[in-house]
C-alpha cells in the first residue's frame, strides 16, 4: 500500500543518520513522525482504520516529494522496519518510530546450532544475519576484503550486532544502509559526491572544532599485548579493543587507519535549508566564509520537519588528495 502525508496530514518528523569512520560505534538510520489522527483513522478501536495493519518490524519505505514548478519529484529516504508506535484512543496525534535492519541485530543474541564461533569476517556477519533473523529477501554489500581476515569470537554472550560491528573494525570498514535498504560493509569511498553545503542555504557559518593531537594509537587484541602506533610525542591516546583482530599485522592496519582517520583533527558542524540527497559518509563539499573545505566526509545527517524541512551535519575534514 502507499500512502501519501501531505504538510497538513505531519506535524513533525525527523530523520536522523549517524555512522563512524572507524566502526568504534553502531550505525543509526532512524526515523520518528507524528501524524494527524483527528479522523480516528489511527484510533485502535476503529475496525475501518489503519492501526489494524501495524505491526512490528513493518518494512516502510519512504520517499520525499518536492514540489517543483508544480511537478512533484521523488527522493527515496530509506528503507526502514517499524519499532514502536503510540495511538492514544482519544488522541488527536499518532506517534511512530523505525529503524533501519540494525532493530533485528541489537537484541538478537548470536547463538544458534549453524553460528560459527570461528571463521572468515564474512562468514561470521552471515551467521549473525542468520541468528537475528533478519528477513530473506533483505540484501548487504559486503567487501571483499572481510573474505582476507579469520577470528575466534572469544567465550561470552555477544549481540549479532555486536558481532558484525567487530569484523567490521578489524577490516578497516565502514557501516550504514542505504536508501534501497541495502547495508555496505566496505572501506570508506573515497571519491566525492559533488555536492557542496553553499552558504545560500546555510542558516549560519559552519562550525569547525578542533581536536587534541594524536599522539598514538593503542590496539588490544586477543589476549596479546597491545600494539601501540606513535603518532606524535603529545596528545592523547586513542584505543581499539577488539578481539576479532587476529594478529600483529592486522592490529598494525587497523592502527594506521584509525590514525589516518584522526589526522586532520577538525570536525565541521552547520545547519541549512535541507538537501535531502545528503547521506552519511557522503564526501561533499562546505562553503565557509573564508573560502570552501572540498573534502568532508559526513558522519551525522538529521533532516526534521515543522511546518519548514530543515538539516543539520557533522562531517570530519579530510586531507586533500593531491593530483
Amino acid at each position: 500500500n502507499i500512502l501519501t502525508f501531505y504538510k497538513k496530514d505531519i506535524f513533525s518528523y525527523t530523520h536522523e543518520q549517524t555512522g563512524h569512520l572507524n566502526s568504534g560505534e553502531l550505525p543509526k538510520n532512524s526515523i520518528t513522525f507524528t501524524l494527524d489522527n483527528t479522523d480516528g483513522r489511527w484510533n485502535p478501536n476503529n475496525p475501518t482504520g489503519m492501526e489494524q495493519y501495524l505491526s512490528e518490524r513493518q518494512r516502510l519505505k519512504v520517499r520525499y516529494g518536492l514540489d517543483i514548478n508544480g511537478t512533484i519529484e521523488w527522493i527515496k529516504a530509506g528503507t526502514f522496519y517499524l519499532s514502536e508506535w503510540k495511538v492514544p484512543s482519544n488522541g488527536l496525534e499518532a506517534r511512530f518510530v523505525a529503524r533501519d535492519i540494525f532493530e533485528y541485530l541489537l537484541n538478537a543474541t548470536y547463538t544458534g546450532n549453524n553460528v560459527r564461533r570461528a571463521g572468515r569476517l564474512n562468514e561470521l556477519i552471515t551467521d549473525a544475519f542468520d541468528a537475528a533473523g533478519v528477513p530473506y529477501d533483505f540484501d548487504k554489500e559486503l567487501s571483499d576484503r572481510l573474505t582476507n581476515y579469520t577470528a575466534t569470537l572469544p567465550d561470552g554472550e555477544h549481540t549479532c550486532a555486536e558481532v558484525i560491528q567487530m569484523c567490521a573494525n578489524a577490516a578497516r570498514c565502514v557501516m550504514h544502509q542505504d536508501r534501497d535498504g541495502v547495508l555496505h560493509i566496505e572501506p570508506l569511498k573515497e571519491t566525492s559526491t559533488g555536492f557542496v553545503v553553499p552558504l545560500s542555504l546555510s542558516y549560519s557559518h559552519p562550525e569547525i572544532e578542533l581536536s587534541k593531537p594524536l599522539k598514538s594509537v593503542l590496539v588490544q587484541f586477543g589476549e596479546n599485548d597491545p600494539n601501540v602506533l606513535n603518532v606524535n610525542p603529545t596528545g592523547e591516546t586513542q584505543t581499539v579493543s577488539n578481539p576479532l583482530i587476529a594478529n600483529l599485522s592486522q592490529s598494525t592496519e587497523v592502527a594506521e587507519w584509525v590514525r589516518d582517520t584522526l589526522s586532520t583533527r577538525k570536525t565541521i558542524s552547520g545547519e541549512f535549508r535541507a538537501d535531502p540527497r545528503f547521506d552519511v559518509f557522503d564526501i561533499v563539499a562546505v562553503a565557509s566564509k573564508y573560502g570552501d573545505i572540498p573534502r568532508v566526509a559526513i558522519t551525522d545527517i538529521k533532516y526534521t520537519f515543522n511546518g519548514s524541512f530543515r538539516g543539520s551535519y557533522v562531517g570530519r575534514v579530510l586531507e586533500v588528495n593531491e593530483t
